[in-house]
C-alpha cells in the first residue's frame, strides 16, 4: 500500500513509493515563484530521470560484481538499491561511488545532447535539458560529501574497510559524517538554504543514533 511496482529490468524491480511524488511536488512548489508553472514541473522528470539512473548505476555494479538483481525503491529522500549481498570492502567502494559516476556521465551525455542540432529545435528539450544538466551536476558533488547515508559516506567506509576492522571503521566514517554534516548544515544556515539544512539535520540526527546505537552494542558485548 502506497507503493506502485514499475516494472523491472534484468530482473531488478523497481518500485515507485508515494513519498517520492511528495517530494516532486516539493521542488515543484518551491520554485513556482522564481520560475513559473511550467518551468516548475519540468522537475518532476528531472527528479524521476536523475535518481532511477542513478540507482540503476548501484543495481548495475552489484550486477556485475555477480551478486544478482536487486531491489530500487524510489522514495521521499531519493532512492535506495536493496541487494543482500555480501561484497568485498573494495566492491563496496565501487559500489556507492557507481551512483554519483553515473550523475556525471549523465550531465556530459546531456551537454552532448544539447550541442546537437535536435537539442536546439525541441522547445521541451530546450527548457528540460539545461535543468536535467545541473541538477546532476550538483547532484553528484552532494552525494560525494562523506554524509551518511550518502555515496561518499559508503565510499569513506569502505575504503577504511579495506584497512581496518569493521568496528574502527564504522566508528571513523560515522563521527565524519556527524561533523561534515552538521557543517554543511551551518552553510546551508548561513546561505539560507532551508530544505537543504533540514534535509542536513536529519542525515545528522540519523548518524548521530547510528552511533548510539552502536555503543549500546558494543558495551553489550563488552
Amino acid at each position: 500500500m502506497g507503493r506502485i511496482h514499475l516494472g523491472s529490468i534484468l530482473g531488478t524491480t523497481i518500485t515507485l513509493d508515494v513519498s517520492f511524488l511528495i517530494l516532486c511536488a516539493l521542488f515543484v512548489m518551491m520554485n513556482l515563484d522564481t520560475s513559473g508553472v511550467q518551468y516548475a514541473l519540468l522537475w518532476v522528470p528531472v527528479l524521476f530521470i536523475s535518481i532511477l539512473l542513478h540507482e540503476l548505476a548501484h543495481a548495475a555494479t552489484i550486477g556485475i560484481f555477480g551478486f544478482g538483481p536487486s531491489q530500487i525503491l524510489l522514495q521521499g529522500v531519493g532512492g535506495v538499491t536493496i541487494n543482500e549481498r555480501r561484497a568485498r570492502p573494495w566492491q563496496d567502494l565501487f559500489i556507492s561511488a557507481a551512483g554519483p559516476a553515473s550523475s556525471i556521465l549523465l550531465a556530459w551525455g546531456v551537454a552532448w545532447i544539447r550541442g546537437m542540432p535536435f537539442g536546439h529545435r525541441d522547445p521541451f528539450l530546450v527548457a528540460l535539458l539545461p535543468l536535467l544538466q545541473i541538477a546532476n551536476i550538483y547532484w553528484a558533488i552532494f552525494n560525494l560529501m562523506p554524509v551518511a547515508p550518502l555515496d561518499g559516506h559508503g565510499m569513506v567506509r569502505n575504503f577504511l574497510r579495506m584497512f581496518l576492522n569493521e568496528r574502527l571503521a564504522f566508528v571513523i566514517a560515522i563521527w565524519i559524517s556527524i561533523i561534515v554534516g552538521s557543517l554543511l548544515a551551518l552553510l546551508s544556515l548561513a546561505l539560507r538554504q532551508f530544505f537543504l539544512l533540514v534535509l542536513l539535520l536529519w542525515y545528522v540526527r540519523a548518524s548521530y543514533m547510528q552511533w548510539q546505537f552502536f555503543r549500546s552494542i558494543d558495551r553489550t558485548n563488552d
